[in-house]
């Protein structure tokens, strides 16, 4: 099993085509990679500028995203980020951040192999 993806997820994503067609999966891994940089870098603005809704905002859109796609721990961390800028806890935001740093950097790669396979 890949430590950074549940594969229960992927595997539901491919049961919703008759054919096994991985079209929805790659469709979503696509969006994932294309939109989670930006979604990441709204988390570093936002604690760059003390903004505590925006950090809010893009880990909870970086949470349901990478939670679609089974990117458990990254997930996670998103979850944390959301509940420690709702509490305004700046230190622990700022930790938080950095290890969001390396559960994307972790789920991107993953994701990115997983993209790979299934386009032969």
């Amino acid at each position: 099993m890949d430590p950074v993806l549940d594969m229960s997820v992927v595997e539901e994503l491919l049961s919703f085509s008759d054919d096994g067609d991985p079209e929805l999966l790659l469709d979503l891994i696509q969006m994932f990679l294309e939109d989670g940089p930006e979604k990441v870098r709204s988390v570093h603005e936002g604690l760059q500028a003390g903004d505590f809704e925006k950090m809010e905002r893009a880990a909870h859109s970086l949470k349901g995203s990478s939670g679609n796609l089974g990117a458990r721990l990254l997930q996670d961390t998103c979850e944390q980020i959301q509940i420690a800028t709702r509490h305004r806890q700046l230190e622990e935001s700022r930790q938080l951040v950095t290890d969001l740093d390396a559960k994307f950097a972790e789920a991107e790669a993953a994701l990115r192999r997983l993209h790979q396979s299934y386009q032969g």
